[in-house]
């Protein structure tokens, strides 16, 4: 990813590390979680995304994956629409979507589904650079693990339609990725 200078992204990316790694995530293959959002930022400015859309995905995971509960979630979205401002505070809290640690996969993908029928289109942009960077890296995934997740990945493209102007070219890479993981042709 070129870096980018703009001062907000810069604190989002800040906040997004110390946090993930304060957490001590790790993605399913060992790396720090905090290069998820970064390859996340990196497709969004490929595509020419302003910087409160960058700074939003930099903070995308952060409420659902670092409090321990609803309550953390919520204060974690407060703090970030007070520190970010109004518009990434938005975005944010318009691509977090906390179900706990008790909520299946399923139950996850069918509540996302219905909650991006109503997405921002920046929003959309945001979820889109997400699930392409996740179904391009199903490292460690089990065979069926990957087939279900590319199945729901199917479905949230039709979800997300209409799509944002411009992202018909990131919504067929996932397609298409989604249909060699799903064993569709």
């Amino acid at each position: 990813m070129t870096e980018h200078d703009h001062e907000l992204v810069n604190r989002a990316k800040a906040l997004a590390i110390g946090m993930h790694d304060g957490c001590g995530h790790t993605r399913s293959n060992g790396e720090p979680y905090w290069r998820h959002p970064e390859r996340v930022v990196a497709t969004l400015v490929e595509f020419g995304q302003p910087d409160a859309t960058l700074a939003a995905a930099w903070l995308h995971d952060v409420p659902e994956d670092c409090p321990a509960d609803c309550a953390g979630c919520e204060a974690l979205l407060e703090r970030i629409g007070a520190d970010f401002g109004p518009k990434v505070g938005a975005l944010v809290r318009e691509v977090t979507n906390y179900f706990g640690p008790e909520a299946s996969m399923e139950e996850k993908q069918a509540r996302l589904r219905e909650h991006a029928k109503h997405m921002t289109a920046d929003a959309k942009w945001i979820k889109l650079a997400d699930r392409w960077d996740n179904i391009s890296g199903m490292v460690g995934w089990s065979d069926e693990k990957r087939t279900r997740y590319a199945k729901a990945t199917l479905a949230l493209l039709d979800a997300l339609r209409p799509l944002p102007e411009g992202a018909d070219s990131l919504a067929e890479r996932i397609r298409v990725r989604a249909m060699e993981c799903s064993g569709s042709s």
